[in-house]
């Protein structure tokens, strides 16, 4: 029989090699090469940073990974036109649908009025906040 030791010492090498076999599995369970395009956009006023968004093509699927606006200029439109720039790429790139998941509920509120509607909903998740996992058709 082998003998088992632990370490929670941190290994960056062994963090790749996780990361890289869940990768390799799911694309051998789906078909789907294991790379995925990443994409960012910002916006900007000046040289001052507005917001962005990071998205990531997985298929069919666009993951809005994160999207954030500085709390200076929120309520003037700039989530909606990053969201609007992500569904162009969405469409340009053949995504049939875009997901993202937040922990925020103003932010869940906002998701919903720009036509998104909730997958999941997972009570007492992450830092003990509600995460909600969610889509929109292209």
């Amino acid at each position: 029989m082998t003998s088992f030791s632990l370490t929670t010492l941190d290994n960056p090498d062994w963090n790749k090699k996780i990361a890289s076999g869940l990768r390799k599995e799911c694309a051998q369970l789906t078909g789907n090469p294991e790379g995925f395009t990443n994409h960012s956009i910002y916006v900007t006023s000046g040289s001052t940073f507005v917001g962005g968004i990071s998205i990531e093509q997985h298929d069919h699927i666009l993951w809005l990974d994160s999207i954030w606006v500085e709390p200076t200029f929120r309520g003037q439109g700039v989530g909606k036109k990053l969201l609007q720039e992500a569904h162009l790429f969405a469409t340009k790139n053949k995504a049939k649908e875009m997901q993202l998941n937040t922990y925020f509920q103003n932010a869940h509120t906002f998701f919903l009025t720009c036509g998104f509607e909730d997958i999941a909903v997972i009570p007492n998740w992450k830092w003990g906040l509600t995460c909600y996992l969610m889509r929109k058709n292209v």
